[in-house]
């Protein structure tokens, strides 16, 4: 039995800060409530982790448990917070892994500070690559918060969630689902040269930095990196990145990558992105929003890229700068229209990706089509 006194705690916070301050969105960080906190504007975290491997196995598992309680923005301390310990390998995949949940916040004891400034220079490095996927996937993961006020849905999600019927998924929490697109398998132990990753049989998988394609339904060993930890795409998806920034001040959402990953298997895809002001309270109820969506399709021998725009009567929609990077196309295409017109492009024969410049007027819906290789 555990009381209430967090999410009462919670909820008067809330009231004070909705009736001071009625126009702002709340941020409640705590470490304790009860079913349904989330409607305080609660984020959870794990409380004072220990700074050790067992102290990070355990942070996936609680996340996840707690997401599908309904409390999607649990969270770990990054790096750990408890104890005197100074190990580089363990900060370095602490702060990868928090790339993909929900709140990238290091917090520590004072012994060792947390911040990644006072680490020697590689792991100093390593944390910067880290912290500048996170700004850059700034889009994305706007939208899954948006996706989770709406409708609940986790931003860490279980592998079931793609396998409903697959009982084996059910305790097996090594690696997840961040949102709908991506596939994370995060490094908790030390010296790991690889590791075993399933891949939900609903989809195939892009390697999210090299593009090495990987058949869903199947269990692969793959190599790790001292980079990053191993990270998928799924077929078809439209993963929305953002330019590097200093601070979240600096986000432009006027100016942005769309990254779709083609897959001839996936006849019919679909994508959003949702933008408002960052502030207001309740934006999209009071139609100061904006919600870009993409659609493809394979069309006998054409893929065929849409985009929409919602835009809420409240808000003022610009023209948006996109660069669309289409992954795994590994022949020169010859043939391509942007609205009917033809259009020159840049296609990468290293990496196989095909980029697009775009200037969108939201007011009106945008066609890109790309002759199929035979």
């Amino acid at each position: 039995v555990h009381n209430i006194y967090g999410h009462d705690w919670a909820r008067l916070v809330y009231e004070g800060y909705k009736k001071d301050f009625p126009n702002e969105r709340p941020f409640i960080l705590m470490r304790a409530g009860y079913s349904g906190s989330q409607r305080f504007g609660m984020i959870p975290w794990s409380g004072d982790v220990n700074r050790t491997w067992g102290g990070l196995q355990s942070q996936p598992k609680i996340a996840l448990q707690m997401a599908m309680q309904g409390l999607g923005y649990m969270h770990s301390d990054l790096g750990g917070f408890a104890g005197a310990n100074l190990d580089d390998e363990l900060y370095t995949r602490w702060l990868q892994y928090g790339v993909f949940q929900p709140i990238y916040r290091p917090h520590a004891q004072e012994e060792v500070p947390a911040e990644p400034v006072f680490r020697e220079p590689k792991t100093k490095a390593l944390a910067k690559e880290s912290i500048e996927l996170r700004y850059k996937l700034l889009p994305y993961n706007y939208t899954l918060a948006f996706q989770n006020n709406q409708t609940g849905a986790p931003l860490m999600r279980p592998l079931f969630f793609d396998e409903p019927n697959n009982r084996e998924l059910q305790t097996k929490v090594t690696s997840y689902l961040w949102g709908n697109d991506f596939l994370i398998s995060p490094i908790l132990n030390s010296g790991v040269k690889t590791q075993n990753v399933y891949f939900p049989k609903t989809s195939n998988w892009f390697d999210f930095y090299t593009d090495e394609k990987f058949k869903g339904g199947q269990t692969k060993m793959v190599k790790t990196h001292p980079n990053y930890i191993p990270t998928f795409v799924r077929a078809g998806a439209f993963i929305t990145m953002a330019k590097t920034m200093q601070t979240t001040d600096d986000y432009d959402a006027n100016n942005l990558e769309i990254h779709y990953y083609f897959d001839a298997s996936v006849k019919e895809s679909k994508g959003q992105l949702y933008n408002d002001d960052g502030l207001t309270a309740n934006a999209f109820e009071k139609g100061k929003y904006e919600l870009l969506k993409f659609n493809s399709e394979i069309d006998k021998r054409w893929l065929k890229i849409e985009m929409s725009a919602q835009i809420g009567k409240n808000y003022s929609s610009v023209k948006k700068k996109i660069e669309l990077v289409i992954h795994n196309i590994n022949w020169n295409p010859k043939r391509i229209r942007l609205n009917g017109k033809k259009i020159e492009v840049n296609w990468n024969s290293q990496n196989k990706t095909l980029s697009i410049p775009v200037n969108w007027n939201t007011n009106k819906e945008l066609e890109i089509s790309i002759k199929l290789n035979k």
